[in-house]
């Protein structure tokens, strides 16, 4: 299963990333599809299989996010308070996602405290990358 693939899993104890992959529900979109809307209660993290997602953020700029690589980790917002999602995820084309319930993941973690801290680490670093590249948008001319 591609969680076993997924940086943000990548090196974790096969019995736990086992109990994460029983979350696992694979969803197909159409081209076209919010998946989610900024703001909107953020129950799931979802993991790109196939396709392209855009994560749109409309303000003074609209800013866009293309993912487009197998493995790519979207909706962090289910795994942090307040969950509410950030931005808008549009499919740029048919979507195959893994969609993980966020509340079952994070008691997943709480299990397993060590892990948990590790993958929430790895979701930093992606939220910190995300916010980077929304930054040097913004400021540029």
């Amino acid at each position: 299963m591609i969680i076993r693939e997924v940086d943000l899993f990548k090196g974790i104890a096969s019995h736990i990333i086992d109990e994460i992959a029983q979350l696992a529900v694979e969803e197909v979109y159409p081209k076209g599809t919010v998946i989610f809307k900024r703001a909107d209660f953020a129950d799931s993290l979802y993991i790109l299989e196939e396709g392209r997602v855009d994560l749109l953020i409309y303000g003074i700029k609209r800013f866009s996010f293309p993912l487009q690589h197998r493995g790519y980790v979207f909706g962090w917002s289910a795994l942090v308070e307040p969950n509410r999602y950030t931005a808008t995820a549009e499919c740029i084309d048919e979507c195959k996602v893994i969609k993980l319930d966020g509340t079952r993941l994070m008691h997943v973690f709480e299990k397993h405290p060590s892990e948990g801290l590790t993958i929430m680490k790895r979701l930093t670093g992606i939220v910190g990358m995300r916010l980077d590249k929304v930054y040097k948008q913004l400021t540029s001319k």
